[in-house]
């Protein structure tokens, strides 16, 4: 947290404890303690690269190279880069396939068109990401089921949309749906009453409704970048929000 910190990142420590639950992270040291981390969610199609991070004080050292050479021979590998860590990752051999930008705002009215989800959906919710995502990932979605977990999950007739609280509000994600419209509908049925809502979607439809609906547009945005592999699996037409940048 003291990293998340320095650079000024949102992760919670929740965060972190599923992140190292669902695979494994390096750490780099010296005497006065961690310097940076790197973490990777293993995939049975490729492995998802997060918690790529070095503190300022320890910058420009190489540390951040030595951190992803542990783990950048395991396979095809995926990442959600921003701007600062898009060099890097294209020096080692990533790619450039998509994008998201990020959105906040408030919402108040919500047309009604999902239901809470349950264990008992499991193994739908599994089916559904994998045809969509292109991930077989059964423990992120126990994990999200799990009423201990911060995370709620709502399914439509034909789509699922999971939230996570933030400081201020919430963050979506993923949004799986057949169709922008249905995907609009879906944020405005979670957003409402959730405080400051963030969405970060590579869809300009969906971007559309956001503005109209005066939430703000963020600079930067996140640069979807593959190594190994010409591009992520998946029907990602449906995709309509990521997990997050750090699962993919």
């Amino acid at each position: 947290m003291k990293l998340i910190t320095d650079r000024g990142w949102a992760w919670t420590p929740a965060q972190w404890e599923l992140m190292l639950e669902l695979g494994p992270g390096w750490g780099a040291f010296d005497s006065t303690g961690l310097l940076g981390t790197a973490l990777t969610t293993p995939y049975p199609e490729m492995q998802a690269i997060s918690g790529v991070l070095v503190a300022s004080w320890a910058g420009r050292r190489g540390i951040g190279t030595r951190l992803m050479s542990n783990i950048l021979d395991i396979g095809a590998s995926t990442l959600y880069a921003t701007s600062m860590g898009e060099p890097l990752y294209t020096r080692l051999g990533f790619h450039p396939v998509g994008a998201t930008t990020e959105y906040q705002g408030v919402l108040r009215a919500a047309p009604g068109v999902t239901r809470a989800a349950t264990p008992a959906d499991l193994d739908l919710l599994v089916a559904l990401d994998h045809e969509v995502s292109g991930f077989t990932r059964p423990l992120l979605w126990e994990r999200m089921l799990d009423p201990t977990t911060p995370y709620t999950v709502r399914m439509s007739e034909s789509g699922v949309i999971a939230t996570r609280p933030s400081p201020v509000g919430s963050i979506i994600g993923p949004l799986i749906a057949p169709s922008a419209s249905v995907a609009c509908g879906m944020i405005s049925d979670v957003a409402v009453g959730a405080g400051q809502v963030r969405v970060n979607t590579d869809n300009a439809e969906v971007g559309a409704f956001l503005l109209e609906q005066d939430f703000e547009k963020l600079g930067g945005g996140c640069t979807l970048m593959v190594r190994g592999a010409a591009n992520v699996p998946g029907d990602r037409s449906r995709y309509f929000v990521p997990a997050s940048h750090a699962l993919g």
